[in-house]
């Protein structure tokens, strides 16, 4: 009787990981057949894509379909350095970017990774060609003194891949 559930309980845990994996494979399109070819990835490159694999999206089974149509985003850069800043002081910084796509970019979220990283975003429509920008104060706390800090803010939008990972880094002065 004690295998019978063993092994019913494994059929159910193998139907689960076969759902699981068909849904992952519906929500990517990806064709199981297809042989993909990756393209040559600098150093910093690598860095910003494991940082993004690092953050899980902000819900996976939103299609994209469900988006709209896709478009794609251009920042001018994607790290800022404040350098040495104090403790209680807003450092303010506006990252600019452009929709160089086809459609209107929609951005749907920004969100920082702690309290002390607040975004601000464009919550209309961005149109091809067109700039915009996403202003980020971070805010460093007494917990924070005498150390490195490195935050992000992750901008959710109806590009591919839907998640951008801006960096921001500064050392909080002791007090």
């Amino acid at each position: 009787m004690n295998d019978n559930i063993k092994i019913g309980l494994l059929i159910v845990i193998l139907a689960m990981v076969s759902l699981n994996t068909y849904k992952i494979f519906q929500i990517e399109n990806v064709d199981v057949g297809k042989k993909v070819e990756a393209a040559p990835v600098k150093e910093k490159s690598k860095n910003l894509i494991n940082k993004a694999q690092e953050i899980p999206p902000s819900n996976p089974l939103i299609n994209e379909a469900a988006m709209g149509p896709l478009t794609t985003i251009f920042f001018d850069t994607e790290e800022k350095d404040f350098g040495n800043v104090n403790i209680d002081t807003e450092n303010k910084y506006s990252f600019e970017f452009i929709n160089n796509g086809t459609e209107p970019l929609k951005i749907s979220n920004a969100r920082g990774s702690c309290g002390c990283t607040v975004p601000d975003w464009p919550k209309h429509p961005i149109m091809p060609g067109q700039k915009g920008k996403i202003d980020v104060v971070f805010k460093p706390n007494k917990s924070q003194a005498g150390k490195p800090q490195q935050k992000t803010v992750t901008v959710t939008a109806n590009t591919k891949p839907a998640n951008t990972v801006l960096n921001i880094k500064a050392f909080v002065n002791p007090e």
